[in-house]
């Protein structure tokens, strides 16, 4: 493989992550990508041939992922985000809450957004890649703003405000139990989405409302299951890494609208395996 065609990777990747919310499955599509592409032999085009390939591949994993039951809430896989700058549409299309919000789309509606919203594809590049015509795809681009509830010329929802030391003080709220801090720092209408795939305990529902949220986010701290628990950027978002040993357990993210209006929790063992080692920008 040339250095030119395997510095396509992070492009790959970034298209996939986005499409799946799992690192593991975008790995694999990027993989059998590139399988693809050594097979087929004169390729004009290896940036062309290589996201056509990809976005394809994952369109077919998310109509199969579609078909199958999962348990509980489903929370994107978490991946830890760097210092160095990126561009604020790579940024909001990157945070949990956002990738989220994408499950609401067809897998089609889901292509032809992020490679024209987030990726500043052209239509007719997007008609090739999804097999439609430029028409149906400026169709399936309009109806995924309505799905997500974007008007006018907004690419995503409002960007949460920022706060370094959120994680610390929300950390430090929970670790003392006591409940009233921790509602201090939830919105009204707060959210808890807890994500064990009904392979480790988890809720099987999502946690609404301030005081059932702050209930059960002090009681998670409280059994003392992990050994530390460290502050990171999950997802460009303030979070929380709880360890044991030398694995990592849970990983916390914080959706920030002011206060704390969601917290997803990954804590299925499928999820963790690659924290801090994958590299999606």
């Amino acid at each position: 493989m040339t250095d030119e065609v395997s510095s396509l990777r992070p492009r790959m990747m970034s298209v996939a992550y986005r499409m799946l919310g799992s690192v593991a499955d975008a790995e694999d599509a990027v993989q059998d990508a590139f399988v693809r592409y050594h097979t087929a032999g004169g390729v004009s085009s290896p940036e062309g041939f290589l996201v056509r390939t990809t976005t394809r591949i994952c369109i077919d994993r998310l109509r199969e992922r579609r078909r199958k039951e999962y348990v509980g809430p489903w929370v994107p896989e978490p991946v830890a985000t760097r210092a160095e700058k990126r561009s604020d549409v790579l940024a909001e299309s990157l945070t949990q809450a956002f990738l989220l919000l994408l499950e609401r789309l067809t897998p089609d509606e889901r292509a032809a957004f992020l490679l024209r919203t987030v990726f500043d594809y052209e239509y007719a590049e997007i008609a090739e890649v999804v097999g439609k015509s430029e028409e149906a795809v400026r169709q399936l681009v309009s109806r995924a703003r309505g799905r997500l509830g974007l008007d006018g010329d907004r690419r995503f929802p409002a960007a949460p405000a920022r706060a370094d030391e959120l994680a610390e003080r929300f950390m430090a709220a929970c670790r003392t139990g006591d409940v009233k801090a921790v509602e201090a720092l939830l919105a009204s209408d707060a959210e808890v989405h807890s994500d064990g795939g009904g392979k480790v305990s988890a809720a099987r529902v999502v946690i609404r409302g301030r005081d059932k949220a702050a209930r059960f986010l002090t009681g998670v701290f409280r059994k003392r299951w992990f050994q530390e628990v460290s502050v990171a950027t999950v997802n460009g978002e303030p979070g929380l890494v709880f360890r044991s040993g030398d694995a990592v357990a849970a990983v916390l993210s914080l959706q920030v609208e002011g206060d704390v209006r969601a917290v997803y929790i990954a804590v299925n063992p499928d999820k963790l395996g690659r924290w801090a080692a994958a590299e999606v920008e």
